[in-house]
C-alpha cells in the first residue's frame, strides 16, 4: 500500500515505483537522476505509513483482538512456553525487546528463530561501520566538483552539460574525468567492504557452529529421540528388514548389542492414507451438514416455535456393531448388513428432530447410486453410463453412514500393516541409537561399499517433519525429480515477464485508454475507479504474487525434488526462491531486461559481464533507494501492526468460518514462520547493500535503516507471537551466510568493469591499476570462501568426538538426585519398558532380561503391534485428558462482547494447558508406546474421528448424538465445549475432542 500511495505523490515520471515493493524488472534507468524533491516526498509518504502502523499497533496491542493478534503466546501455548503481557507503555516495550535474553529467544521461538534475529544484528553489525566509514569518505569525494558542478568539455573543446542530476550527484558517476585519481578512495573502499564483511561473515559462522554444538549436546536435546535417530534413504534390498539393519549398525552400539538399536523400516501406506483422508474430507462435510441444520432449526426455535425441544426424541437403543474378528469374511458380511439397517433407519426414521421441523426441500438431498461393492454412492451427471440401482436419501445420512464405513475399512487395513501384498517395504529405514554420538558416527561412515547406496543420511529428523509420501524416492528417481524441478524452475524465470507485464500494464490504464484504440472505452471509466485499479490493486495482485505464489511454487518444487523432511524442504525452498529473488529482482531490474533477453548476451559475450553489469547498476541505484524505503517503512511497519492478520481474523475467516472444529483452529492457531521465504528476503535485502555499497554509498544509509527496524519488528513477533514447529537447528542461517557472497562478488566485477570503463580527459582508459587491484581481491575472496567452507562446513554437520565427554557430564549433572548421587542420565524408553496391551484389556508385560531390555516376543514387534499399542496408549492419554479439561469447562453466560471474549480465551488457554507436553506427564508404559512408533507413519495410529458439533437451545445436538448410536462405534459424535451462540455463531472453550493428545509432544520428540 505504502508503494502505491508513493506512486501517486512522485509526479516526476517514476511511475513504476508501485513496482518497487516487488522488485519487478522495470525501466529502472529511466529513474536516473531522481530529482531530490521526489526522493524527499517518497521518505514522507511511507514514514506517514509508517508512524500510523506503529501508533494502531500500541492503540490496538492490549484489546481483545490485540491479544489474539500481537501476544497469543501469552495464553494459547503450554505453560513453560507462555510470555509475559506486552507492556502498554511504548518505552517499557521498546526497553523490553533489547533486553530479551538470547536463552530466552531459543526457548521460545527455536534455534532457527535465534538464528534469524542474529542474521539480523549481522547485517547490522556489517553495515553501520561500513556506513561510517564509507559515506564519510565517499560521499564528500563524488560530490565536490564532480561532474553536476562542473561543465563538460569535450576533446574537440566543445562546452555542454553532463547527463547527472539529484542523487546521482552523490554516487560513482559523479566523478569528473579529469580528477580519475578520486576513484584509488572507491577502490580502497572497495577492498574494506570485502574484508570486513569475510570478517564479519567467518566470526557469525564460528558463533554458529559453537551455539549449534551447545544446543545440541545440552542435556534437554540429548535425550530426545529425533537427537538419537538417522534416516537412511536407497537402502538395497537384501538390507530392508530389521534384522539385516541391526547386524549392519550394531557395531556403533557398545558390545554389538542390538537390542539398543531400533529400526522402523519404512512401508508404502499410500492406499491408507488416501482413506483417511477422504474420511477426514467427509467428516468435515458432515459436520457442516449438521451445523447447516441445527442453525435452521435454532432461528425457528428463536421466532417463538415453542413445540421444539431437546426432549422430543425417545432415547432408543441400536444394537452395536461387531468388532474385527479373525474371519474377515464373517465380519465384513455382518458389519455391511448392521450398517446398511442403520442407513436406512436413518434415511426413514420420522422421530429424528430434524425431520420434524425442517420441510423435505430445506433439507439436503442427495441421488445414489449402489456400486459393484454394494455401497452407495452419489451419482454423477459425468458418469451417465453407470448403471445400477438409484436412491434419494438426505445428505446428512449417506454421511454418517459413509463416515461409518471408511471408519470400519481403515480399522480393518490397521490389523494388516505387515502385510507385503497391501504396503510393501520402501528402501528407507529409521535408526534409533542408544547414544547422540552413535548416530553422527552412522552418519558420517559410509554405509555400503557401492556407489549411491545407503545415501544420503540424515541427521536429526524430527517425527512430526517427515514427508512420509517421499519415504520411497530412489536415487534414481530423486535425480529425475531433481532435473524436471530445475526445468519448470528455468521456466518460472523465463516466463516471468509475463504477469509482471500484465500487472505493469495495470499500473499504467490511464494512459492505455488513450493509446489504445480498443480500450477507449476504460476513458469513460470515473477516474478513481482507475486510479484504484492502477494502483492498489496493481500492487497489492503483484505483492501476493511474489510473497506468496512464488514461495509457494519453490516449496512445490522442493517437495518434487524428493526432500524427505520439512526442514530439508525449507532448506531446499530457500536455495530456489533467493535465486529467483537474485536474478529477477536484482540483476535483471539493474539492466533492465529478462532472461529471454540477457541469456543470449552472456552465451555470445561471457567475458562482457563486467562491462554489462557496469553500464547498469550506477544508474539503477535511485530505484532501489525507492525499494528499500518502501521496505524499510512500509513492509516493517505493517510487520508490527500486522494489518493481513487482522483483516482475516476479523472480516475474512469469519464468513467462511462454519463448523466449531473450524473456529477452534481460528482461535488457537498460533502464526508460524516459513523460514526459506524469510530468510531470502532479507538476504536479497542485504546483496542489494554489498552491490551498491561502493557504487552508492548512499545505500548503506538505508540498508542500516532496513535493518535496525526489522531487528525490533521481527524480535517482537517471535518473542510475543509465533511459534515455529519447523527448525533446522540454524542451518539456514549458515545458508544465509554463504549467500551474502553473491552480492560480494557481483559488486567485485561490476567493479572490475566500472574501473575499466572510467575515462580521462583524452578518453584514455584511467583505471587500470584499480581494476586490476580488483580482480586480484576477486580472486582471493573465492580462495577465502573456498576455504571457509571446506575448514567449517563438518563442524556444523557433524559433532566433533571431543564434545562427548562434557556433553555426557553435562548430562549427569543434570540428572544427580536430590540426595547429591550421581545416577547415569535416563535410557531411552523403548529400552526400558515394553509395549502396553491395548485398550479392550491390558495383559502383563514381559519380563526385562538382566540388561534390562525387554524379551518382547517376535510378534510383539511388528508394526501393527506397535501401533496398536500406541493407539491404545493414546485412548487412554485421552481419557484422561479429557477428564482434566472436562472439569475446567464451564459455559459462561451472554456477557458483553469484550468480557465474554476474554473468559471463552482464558478457557481454551486452560484447555492448551490441559495437554502433556513433556515426555514425563506420560507413564511409564505410554512412553514406551510413544516412543516405540514415534519414527512409524502417523497414518498407523489415526485416532477415529469425533464429529463436533455446538450445544444448542433447540436440543438439536443431543439428538444428533441419539441418533449417532445406531452406528455403533465407528461413528462418534460429541458437543463438548462447543456452544451455539444467540447469533448463531459457533463458540468453543477447547480443542476438537478428535485432537490427538499427544500433539504437544511433537516438539519434544
Amino acid at each position: 500500500m505504502s508503494a502505491d500511495i508513493s506512486t501517486a505523490a512522485n509526479s516526476t515520471g517514476n511511475s513504476t515505483i508501485d513496482t518497487l515493493f516487488l522488485g519487478a524488472p522495470a525501466d529502472v534507468q529511466g529513474q536516473a537522476g531522481i530529482q531530490l524533491r521526489a526522493f524527499v516526498l517518497n521518505i514522507a509518504v511511507n514514514l506517514s505509513l509508517f508512524t500510523a502502523a506503529i501508533l494502531l499497533f500500541f492503540l490496538l496491542k492490549s484489546s481483545a483482538i490485540g491479544r489474539r493478534i500481537y501476544q497469543p503466546k501469552n495464553y494459547l501455548v503450554q505453560d513453560r512456553l507462555r510470555v509475559e503481557a506486552v507492556p502498554t507503555n511504548p518505552i517499557t516495550w521498546l526497553r523490553r525487546i533489547f533486553s530479551i535474553r538470547d536463552d530466552e529467544l531459543m526457548l521460545k521461538c527455536g534455534l532457527d528463530g535465534y538464528f534469524f534475529i542474529r542474521f539480523l544484528r549481522a547485517i547490522i553489525i556489517i553495515f553501520v561501520p561500513l556506513m561510517i566509514i564509507v559515506v564519510t569518505v565517499l560521499l564528500p569525494i563524488n560530490y565536490n566538483k564532480g561532474k553536476g558542478n562542473n561543465p563538460r568539455v569535450t576533446p574537440n573543446g566543445e562546452r555542454g552539460r553532463w547527463d547527472v542530476a539529484g542523487l546521482d550527484t552523490l554516487s560513482w558517476q559523479n566523478i569528473d574525468p579529469a580528477k580519475t585519481n578520486r576513484y584509488w578512495a572507491h577502490a580502497v573502499c572497495a577492498i574494506l567492504v570485502v574484508s570486513w564483511a569475510l570478517y564479519r561473515i567467518y566470526v557469525e559462522k564460528v558463533n554458529f557452529i559453537d551455539v549449534r554444538q551447545r544446543f545440541l549436546t545440552s542435556p534437554e536435546h540429548r535425550l530426545k529421540a529425533s537427537a538419537r535417530t538417522i534416516l537412511v534413504t536407497n537402502i538395497p534390498s537384501e538390507y530392508r528388514s530389521k534384522e539385516a539393519l541391526e547386524a549392519l549398525y550394531d557395531v556403533f552400539v557398545d558390545n554389538d548389542d542390538r537390542s539398543r538399536l531400533t529400526v522402523w523400516v519404512n512401508r508404502d501406506y499410500k492406499s491408507l492414507r488416501t482413506l483417511v483422508a477422504r474420511r477426514r474430507s467427509l467428516r468435515h462435510a458432515l459436520e457442516k451438514e449438521e451445523l447447516r441444520i441445527l442453525r435452521l432449526i435454532n432461528k425457528n426455535h428463536r421466532n417463538g416455535d415453542a413445540a421444539l425441544g431437546a426432549n422430543q426424541t425417545a432415547d432408543k437403543t441400536y444394537p452395536d456393531l461387531p468388532l474385527l474378528d479373525d474371519e474377515r469374511d464373517i465380519y465384513f458380511e455382518q458389519v455391511r448388513q448392521l450398517l446398511a439397517r442403520a442407513f436406512d433407519q436413518d434415511c426413514s426414521e420420522e422421530t429424528q428432530l430434524w425431520r420434524k421441523y425442517l420441510k423435505s426441500s430445506t433439507a439436503s438431498q442427495l441421488s445414489l447410486i449402489r456400486g459393484k461393492d454394494e455401497d452407495w454412492q452419489p451419482a454423477s451427471i459425468f458418469k451417465f453410463w453407470v448403471s445400477g440401482e438409484r436412491r434419494r436419501a438426505p445428505k446428512i445420512a449417506w454421511l454418517r453412514s459413509e463416515v461409518a464405513r471408511l471408519t470400519i475399512r481403515i480399522d480393518a487395513l490397521l490389523t494388516r500393516l505387515d502385510d507385503e501384498e497391501l504396503f510393501q517395504k520402501q528402501n528407507s529405514a529409521f535408526i534409533q541409537f542408544d547414544r547422540q554420538m552413535a548416530a553422527h558416527m552412522a552418519c558420517s561412515l559410509v554405509s555400503h561399499n557401492k556407489a549411491g547406496r545407503m545415501s544420503p543420511r540424515f541427521l536429526e529428523v524430527a517425527p512430526h517433519e517427515v514427508i512420509w509420501a517421499n519415504m520411497g524416492v530412489t536415487s534414481r528417481g530423486r535425480f529425475i525429480r531433481t532435473c524436471i524441478a530445475l526445468v519448470l524452475f528455468a521456466g518460472m524465470l523465463l516466463l516471468w515477464s509475463i504477469p509482471t507485464g500484465i500487472f505493469t500494464s495495470l499500473s499504467q490504464l490511464a494512459s492505455l485508454s488513450y493509446s489504445v484504440s480498443w480500450l477507449a472505452w476504460l476513458g469513460r471509466w470515473p477516474h478513481w475507479i482507475l486510479g484504484l485499479i492502477s494502483g492498489p490493486l496493481s500492487s497489492i495482485l503483484l505483492a501476493l504474487l511474489i510473497q506468496l505464489v512464488v514461495p509457494a511454487l519453490t516449496r512445490k518444487l522442493a517437495v518434487l525434488v524428493g526432500a524427505p523432511t520439512r526442514s530439508k524442504r525449507e532448506l531446499i525452498t530457500q536455495d530456489f526462491y533467493f535465486t529467483f529473488l537474485f536474478i529477477e529482482l536484482v540483476l535483471l531490474t539493474a539492466v533492465s531486461s529478462s532472461v529471454v533477453k540477457i541469456v543470449p548476451l552472456i552465451i555470445d559475450d561471457p567475458v562482457g559481464i563486467p562491462n554489462l553489469l557496469a553500464t547498469n547498476i550506477p544508474t539503477s541505484a535511485n530505484y532501489f533507494f525507492n525499494y528499500l524505503i518502501v521496505q524499510s517503512l512500509g513492509f516493517s511497519g505493517s510487520i508490527l501492526f500486522q494489518y493481513l492478520r487482522i483483516l482475516y481474523i476479523t472480516l475474512i475467516w469469519p464468513w467462511f468460518t462454519q463448523t466449531p472444529r473450524e473456529e477452534a483452529w481460528l482461535q488457537t492457531t498460533i502464526p508460524h514462520q516459513m523460514w526459506g521465504n524469510v530468510y531470502s528476503l532479507f538476504t536479497n535485502f542485504a546483496v542489494i547493500g554489498f552491490i551498491f555499497s561502493v557504487v552508492s554509498p548512499l545505500m548503506l544509509i538505508f540498508i542500516s535503516i532496513t535493518f535496525s527496524l526489522f531487528w525490533v519488528a521481527y524480535r517482537h513477533n517471535y518473542y510475543y507471537v509465533q511459534r515455529n514447529k519447523i527448525d533446522t537447528h540454524g542451518l539456514l542461517f549458515n545458508n544465509a551466510l554463504k549467500q551474502l557472497f553473491a552480492g560480494i562478488y557481483v559488486m567485485e566485477i561490476a567493479l572490475i568493469g566500472l574501473f575499466l570503463l572510467v575515462r580521462d580527459v583524452q578518453e584514455n582508459v584511467a583505471c587500470k591499476s584499480q581494476a586490476i587491484v580488483m580482480i586480484i581481491l576477486l580472486v582471493l575472496t573465492a580462495a577465502a570462501h573456498f576455504v571457509m567452507e571446506r575448514h567449517l562446513r563438518p563442524l556444523y554437520e557433524f559433532l566433533p568426538v571431543t564434545v562427548e565427554d562434557s556433553a555426557v557430564d553435562a548430562e549427569r549433572r543434570a540428572f544427580i538426585t536430590r540426595d547429591d548421587v550421581e545416577t547415569p542420565p535416563e535410557r531411552p524408553e523403548h529400552e526400558k519398558y515394553t509395549s502396553s496391551a491395548d485398550a479392550a484389556g491390558s495383559e502383563t508385560s514381559p519380563a526385562k532380561t538382566l540388561d534390562g531390555s525387554s524379551a518382547i516376543p517376535e510378534q510383539e514387534k511388528s508394526m501393527s503391534t506397535t501401533a496398536h499399542n500406541a493407539r491404545s496408549a493414546l485412548t487412554r492419554l485421552k481419557r484422561e485428558t479429557t477428564a482434566r479439561i472436562t472439569e475446567m469447562q464451564v459455559h459462561l453466560p451472554e456477557l458483553p462482547n469484550i468480557s465474554r471474549r476474554r473468559e471463552v480465551a482464558d478457557q481454551l488457554s486452560a484447555a492448551i494447558a490441559g495437554y502433556p507436553d513433556e515426555l514425563t506427564d506420560l507413564t511409564p508404559d505410554e512412553r514406551a508406546a510413544q516412543l516405540k512408533a514415534a519414527f512409524q507413519d502417523p497414518v498407523t495410529r489415526e485416532p477415529a474421528p469425533v464429529v463436533w458439533i455446538p450445544q444448542d437451545p433447540a436440543g438439536v445436538s443431543e439428538d444428533a448424538l441419539r441418533q449417532a448410536r445406531k452406528y455403533g462405534r465407528y461413528l462418534q459424535y460429541s458437543n463438548a465445549g462447543a456452544y451455539l451462540t444467540a447469533k448463531n455463531k459457533c463458540e468453543v472453550t477447547q480443542l476438537a475432542p478428535d485432537t490427538r493428545p499427544d500433539w504437544l509432544l511433537d516438539w519434544v520428540l
